[in-house]
Order: structure tokens, then C-alpha cells, then sequence
């Protein structure tokens, strides 16, 4: 059982880890709460930082945004943001990325109807997320814990003298 603090911050040092920016990651982790708080699945965390980071092609009009090609991680606070300038659909060229988008609207108190790749706002009631400990599949709590390690400083000499650790004297 994890408290939402620690799936938040395992998360984001996971999307640090797998090289993504402070704010995709800050999101993300964010994203992920919602999920675990929802008894939502969270594989589509764990998908979208094994994506490799490209760039999004956007085509942007009045009324309609197509979201052509890019990383989850990107497309879905693009759409996010695309809903709230008053955006009154989305197109995604790729439905895997759904599953992340929609949990990025939700977590947003965003209500959505979806038809096929098409997303537009809705007016049925946002699911509210819970408190207290929640489960993660052990699988991806790894696949974030592996992510999350990229990110700590080597185990040396210097960092430990440096105070890294416990440092060389432990007096707890």
C-alpha cells in the first residue's frame, strides 16, 4: 500500500529519470494520484514514460484541435489545455494515448465523451478521487522505481565525505 504523496513523487522522479521536463513530470505525477485514487490502471503512466520524447504536431482552428503525432506524455496537456481555451474538440491521431488523456481531463475536473479518436467536453460528473493508502501493481512500481534510480547521484567516496547517505559515521 502507498500513500498518494509517494505514487506522486515516485512518479516524478520516474518521468525525470526517463528524461522528461520538470513540468511533464510534475503532471504526470499528478495524473498518476488521480488514477491510483480513482482505482484507475495505471499502466498508462508506466506507458508513457517508456515513449520516447518527439516532437507534437499540432494543427489548431477555431473550434477543433488535431493532434497529429507525439509522445503522451506531450499530447495529453496539449489537449488538456486545447479544452480549456474552449477548444470544442480534439482529434488524436493515435487512440493508444486515450487511456492518458482522458486521466489528464479528469484530473482536471474536465467530463469528456470520446468517439473513436475525437474527444469533446461533456456534462456527466467527473469521477472524485479518494483518499488514503492505495495499491499499485508490483510491476509498475518497478518500472517507475527503475526510471527513478537514473536520477540518484553514484554511491562513492567523494559523495559520501560530501555527506550523501549516511555518510561515513552513522550515529542514529
Amino acid at each position: 500500500m502507498w500513500a498518494l504523496n509517494e505514487v506522486a513523487s515516485m512518479v516524478q522522479k520516474a518521468a525525470r529519470g526517463a528524461g522528461f521536463p520538470l513540468g511533464q513530470a510534475e503532471d504526470l505525477g499528478r495524473v498518476a494520484t488521480y488514477l491510483a485514487a480513482t482505482s484507475g490502471d495505471v499502466r498508462p503512466i508506466t506507458d508513457a514514460l517508456h515513449e520516447a520524447m518527439t516532437e507534437v504536431e499540432v494543427s489548431w482552428n477555431a473550434q477543433s484541435v488535431i493532434v497529429k503525432n507525439g509522445p503522451a506524455i506531450l499530447v495529453a496537456p496539449i489537449v488538456r489545455d486545447a479544452m480549456q481555451m474552449g477548444h470544442v474538440t480534439v482529434t488524436l491521431a493515435d487512440v493508444a494515448h486515450a487511456p492518458l488523456v482522458s486521466a489528464f481531463l479528469a484530473a482536471d475536473g474536465i467530463a469528456q465523451k470520446w468517439n473513436g479518436c475525437d474527444v469533446s467536453r461533456s456534462d456527466t460528473t467527473v469521477l472524485e478521487p479518494t483518499c488514503g493508502a492505495v495499491t499499485i501493481p508490483e510491476a509498475d512500481w518497478d518500472a517507475w522505481s527503475a526510471l527513478a534510480a537514473r536520477t540518484y547521484v553514484p554511491e562513492t567516496d567523494a559523495s559520501r565525505l560530501a555527506g550523501a547517505g549516511a555518510g561515513l559515521t552513522d550515529n542514529d
